[in-house]
């Protein structure tokens, strides 16, 4: 027993300060692992040093905070600049803020900075892609019957004026009688003409106003948005602009929202921080991200009902269009039984078809072939266009059908939203039910109308990245 004991304890010629075996570094107690000239190994880190040199800290002493080691990090995910005391730069965001940094002037000035401008940029885009938008939401729930008609006489009528030879146009010269200028005016005929009752203005909301429809002089996105400036002007193209917006941001800070609170949950990573094909569990995080998408498209259902019947409407007209007072008529308790169950299923399944695509794309790549975007980003990146362009494929149909159920349940007196079908701006397509449309094999084509746009948007988001990416010198990603 007593050898067993003198074994365990250190031989007296042992010193562990001086005892060398030759290792480039050492595990000391209390100092950690050290190199042969005694310096921490932790020093040496590139990280370390920019947090030298930015807080001032000393690391061998290991008064290191966990915040500055991973001030890099947070840099590269998202953030905004603030000053320190001792005037250098680090990157601040809403998520790594301290205690001292909420008494910081500077750094909340940075941040709301940042908040402007990414406000300011996610607005700026949302102008420029709106009117796009809603020429193809007015071609998936409208009748456009008249446009072969509209072709047809346009181009009778250029014929017509063609054959009109110049023979004729002197005869009617010459046959022209001397202008009149200043005809006699009978006094009795003025008096008639006085107490004669007055025509009404079609713009006065005779019938002339009520039966004016938007008219395109075809199926193309510009035309249908030429269409809707002739008769409302500018303002009509940018119709719904403010609840467009609403429900844009509501969607993304909801949906980040949800994953943010189940995730921790599920113990899982957030998948809006961490890919999900770097999570410990990709089937939780796939389910955590698809229940998010569908949770937050049935939260919104009545922001979504709001904006369609905004977008199909008079914008000139007294009718409603106040976003407050329109969702102040709309209680779950009351018209969650009236609801379609058609509505609910294509509002699913619209909320679904995009993540689904972009989230498997990313998992089979990675998994299957080896792709992902830091090693061949060329390649992932053309990839991704393919299936980005089969997401919209997929997508058109489903979007068309959610929106024509949509304008059909507005037009039901029993909706909270109830639309009068003289208020419309285009006679809507008839709907009964997503079965009866899919049979009807001679107009099945017209679900992916607006195709051309959004093919358009696809090539330039990908070509813009692509470019991008061959102007990087290098692409870092993330160990965890």
């Amino acid at each position: 027993m007593e050898d067993t004991i003198n074994h365990l304890q250190p031989r007296p010629y042992y010193d562990p300060e001086t005892f060398n075996v030759g290792y480039s570094a050492v595990f000391k107690p209390g100092s950690g692992v050290v190199d042969p000239h005694g310096f921490n190994m932790a020093s040496k880190l590139s990280i370390v040093q920019q947090g030298n040199k930015k807080f001032g800290a000393a690391v061998s002493s290991g008064s290191v905070k966990l915040s500055e080691l991973t001030t890099g990090l947070k840099s590269r995910l998202a953030g905004s600049r603030g000053d320190y005391t001792d005037g250098s730069k680090v990157v601040k965001s809403l998520e790594n803020f301290e205690l001292p940094d909420i008494l910081n002037y500077k750094i909340w000035k940075s941040v709301c900075q940042r908040l402007f401008q990414e406000l300011l940029k996610r607005y700026f885009q949302h102008l420029i892609q709106l009117p796009f938008d809603t020429a193809r939401m007015l071609l998936q729930v409208g009748e456009f019957d008249d446009v072969p008609k509209i072709k047809s006489s346009r181009r009778r009528r250029n014929t017509e004026t063609s054959n009109v030879s110049l023979e004729e146009l002197r005869n009617e010269d010459e046959t022209d009688e001397e202008v009149d200028y200043f005809p006699s005016v009978d006094p009795h005929s003025r008096t008639n003409r006085d107490n004669s009752p007055q025509r009404t203005s079609p713009s006065a909301g005779g019938p002339d106003n009520v039966s004016a429809l938007v008219h395109p002089a075809s199926l193309h996105t510009m035309d249908v948005l030429n269409g809707v400036m002739d008769m409302e002007g500018t303002k009509g193209v940018w119709r719904a602009n403010n609840t467009s917006f609403i429900y844009d941001f509501l969607w993304e800070s909801m949906n980040s929202w949800f994953t943010g609170f189940f995730a921790p949950i599920l113990q899982v990573p957030d998948p809006h921080f961490i890919e999900i094909i770097h999570s410990p569990d990709v089937q939780k995080s796939v389910a955590l991200t698809l229940s998010a998408c569908i949770v937050t498209g049935l939260v919104l259902l009545p922001l979504d009902l709001i904006k369609t019947r905004l977008t199909i409407t008079r914008v000139g007209d007294d009718q409603e269009r106040s976003l407050r007072r329109l969702f102040r008529k709309w209680s779950w308790r009351d018209y969650i039984g009236k609801l379609p169950g058609e509505l609910l299923v294509l509002n699913v399944a619209h909320s679904l078809v995009g993540k689904v695509f972009q989230e498997l794309t990313h998992i089979g790549l990675h998994h299957y072939c080896q792709i992902d975007r830091y090693s061949t980003r060329i390649t992932f990146q053309i990839l991704e266009f393919f299936s980005s362009c089969a997401q919209l494929f997929l997508k058109l149909p489903v979007e068309a059908l959610l929106r024509r159920c949509q304008v059909d349940f507005l037009l039901d007196k029993s909706s909270p939203f109830f639309v009068a079908p003289e208020d419309l701006i285009i006679k809507p397509r008839t709907y009964q039910n997503v079965f009866i449309t899919l049979r009807d094999y001679s107009r099945l084509g017209e679900l992916w109308r607006g195709w051309r746009i959004g093919l358009m948007c696809v090539v330039c988001g990908h070509g813009l990245n692509i470019i991008e990416l061959q102007n990087t010198d290098s692409v870092e990603e993330e160990k965890f």
